[in-house]
């Protein structure tokens, strides 16, 4: 079995849509999918890889045991992609400065429509020094904002750096 499958159009608009948070040449990158299985159902639309997958496009970069990238049943245009492992990771330069976001848990979904990456799980994400660990974190990739929950017993846990003094002229 062949365990490299490149399928830039198949799953392009399903890792990057529309990111201020991102590298603009991460768009134009061709998309690479490596796994051990691969399945395309053309009547639903959604495209199946289980086992060690890993995902490049650009700086993005998705490690993960099952990858699931659905398409809008109207428009064929990808709207979803979910993936899940122990743990499934996902990361992505954000600006010149090789600003990185990492983030992992159980399932990470990430969809196009509203530019949203949603952590469940075991979830971390981590952005320059700021870091944020709870059971749900949904992460808005346009601006750079996200929310969290702890569902079971337990508390969010942040830690934020300050930020640096403006130098005196």
């Amino acid at each position: 079995m062949k365990p490299f499958v490149n399928i830039s159009a198949l799953v392009a608009v399903a890792l990057l849509g529309s990111q201020a948070y991102a590298l603009p040449e991460d768009m134009s990158q061709p998309l690479e999918i490596q796994a051990d299985e691969a399945a395309f159902d053309q009547t639903s639309g959604e495209a199946i890889y289980k086992g060690n997958v890993f995902v490049k496009q650009g700086t993005i970069e998705i490690q993960a045991q099952y990858l699931k990238v659905s398409t809008d049943p109207l428009t064929r245009a990808f709207n979803r992609l979910e993936a899940t492992g122990k743990p499934a990771k996902f990361s992505q330069q954000v600006d010149w400065s090789g600003n990185m976001v990492i983030s992992q848990g159980n399932e990470i979904r990430y969809s196009t429509h509203d530019s949203t990456l949603e952590i469940l799980g075991e979830s971390y994400l981590s952005r320059m020094q700021n870091s944020i660990t709870a059971d749900y974190i949904l992460y808005m990739i346009a601006d750079g904002t996200f929310s969290a929950e702890k569902k079971t017993t337990g508390r969010v846990f942040m830690t934020l750096q300050p930020q640096a003094p403006e130098a005196k002229k």
